[in-house]
C-alpha cells in the first residue's frame, strides 16, 4: 500500500473516532482510562510548533479528589517511531499554556504489533506517556453498552477465545437492537465496516457487509435522496447503477474503490451488490 492510501486510510479511521467521541468518552475515561472524574471541560489548542498539527483530543478533568489536569488522547493506526518526542512537544505546550499537570494516553487502532516506545530517558530528562493497545481490551466492555457509537469499538477489541464470525454477529445485532434503521444507522454500519479492516477481517468482510445490507433500503441512500431532491429523473439513477454492476462484474476494485469512483456511499454499493446478487 503506498504512503499517500496509508495517510488516507488513517484518516478515516480518525474522522471516524473524532466524530464519536463526544458519544462515547465519559465510559471511555472511567472503564479503559480508569479515571474517576466529576467535570470535564472541552479545550481546543492548536500546537503550533508541531507544524499546525491539533491534538485528537483535549479536556481540562477534575476528578472525584479535587485534582485538575490536561487529558490528551492521541489516536495512531501506525507505529509511529518518533511518537515519543511528539508527545513530548504536546506536553511541553500544555504545560506551558495552562500550567497543569498533564496526562497523555495514545489509543493503538493497528494491525500490526505494538512496537512505539512510550519512554525517554536521559540524564537530565525522563519522560513516559500511556499506550492503550485496543487489541487487548475486552470486546465485551464496548458491546455491553447501550450506546452505538461505544459499540462500534467491540470490532477493535479482543476477542478472546470467540469465533470471529459469532462476534461480528453479536456487535451487528447489538447495534440493531440500539439504534434505529434510518440514514443514521446507515453511518454507522459503514463505519464498523471500515473499523474492520483495522482486524484484518479481510475473509470475514464479505459476511459483514451482507449482514449490514440487508437492513439498507436502496431508496433511503443518499444518492436516492439527492436525486430526489434535485428533481432528477430514474433513468440517471439507472444509469449510475449499471455503472456499478459493470465494475462489479468486469473489475477486480474493492467496493471502497468503486463507491470512491462511482461517487456513491460505500453502502449504495452493497446494496447494489445485493439486489443483483453479485
Amino acid at each position: 500500500m503506498s504512503k499517500e492510501s496509508i495517510k488516507k486510510e488513517a484518516n478515516q479511521y480518525d474522522k471516524i473516532f473524532k466524530e464519536n467521541i463526544d458519544a462515547v468518552i465519559e465510559n471511555f475515561i472511567h472503564k479503559i482510562l480508569k479515571i474517576d472524574f466529576v467535570k470535564s471541560e472541552k479545550i481546543t489548542f492548536k500546537l503550533q510548533r508541531t507544524r499546525e498539527r491539533e491534538a485528537d483530543f483535549l479536556k481540562k478533568i477534575t476528578d472525584k479528589k479535587g485534582n485538575n489536569f490536561i487529558l490528551h488522547i492521541e489516536y495512531q493506526t501506525q507505529n509511529e517511531t518518533d511518537m515519543v518526542n511528539r508527545m513530548l512537544d504536546y506536553c511541553s505546550l500544555l504545560l506551558h499554556k495552562y500550567g497543569l499537570p498533564v496526562e497523555q494516553y495514545v489509543l493503538y487502532l493497528g494491525k500490526d504489533k505494538l512496537t512505539m516506545p512510550s519512554k525517554l530517558k536521559y540524564k537530565n530528562l525522563q519522560f513516559h506517556y500511556h499506550i492503550i493497545d485496543i487489541k487487548k481490551v475486552d470486546y465485551q466492555t464496548f458491546i455491553d453498552s447501550d450506546v452505538p457509537e461505544e459499540i462500534l469499538l467491540a470490532i477493535l477489541g479482543n476477542f478472546q477465545s470467540q469465533n470471529v464470525e459469532t462476534v461480528v454477529q453479536n456487535i451487528v445485532s447489538k447495534l440493531e437492537k440500539t439504534i434505529d434503521l434510518s440514514l443514521e444507522s446507515e453511518k454507522l454500519f459503514q463505519q464498523l465496516l471500515i473499523l474492520g479492516r483495522l482486524r484484518n477481517l479481510e475473509d470475514q468482510i464479505q459476511n459483514i457487509m451482507n449482514s449490514i445490507s440487508k437492513y439498507i433500503d436502496i431508496k433511503e441512500d443518499f444518492l436516492y435522496k439527492r436525486g430526489q431532491k434535485e428533481g432528477l429523473d430514474e433513468g440517471i439513477e439507472k444509469g449510475i447503477e449499471k455503472i456499478i454492476v459493470n465494475f462489479l462484474m468486469n473489475s477486480k476494485l474493492t467496493l471502497e474503490q468503486i463507491a470512491e469512483y462511482a461517487e456513491v456511499s460505500l453502502t449504495y454499493v452493497i446494496a447494489i451488490k445485493q439486489k443483483n446478487n453479485l
